[in-house]
């Protein structure tokens, strides 16, 4: 089979790996880019002081309700 390929199809198929190739290289690098672009701080703090805080500045905000403050509040003390 391979004997009955030409030098054109040899091209196709480089051009074709060298395709998959750099669209491989753009998602890894744009993962990276996108990663690197995150502040440290941006995800959910693992800290108790920190997530409480931050749930009472949600409960100031009016963005949680008083239920799902104190069952949220209760949780992250659960974790001590």
């Amino acid at each position: 089979m391979i004997s009955n390929l030409t030098g054109w199809h040899f091209l196709i198929i480089a051009g074709v790996l060298a395709a998959m190739l750099l669209i491989a290289l753009a998602v890894v690098l744009t993962v990276v880019y996108l990663a690197r672009r995150r502040p440290a701080g941006s995800g959910n703090p693992t800290d108790p002081a920190a997530r409480l805080a931050q749930l009472n500045q949600l409960r100031a905000q009016g963005l949680v309700t008083e239920a799902e403050y104190d069952a949220k509040r209760r949780e992250i003390l659960g974790l001590l």
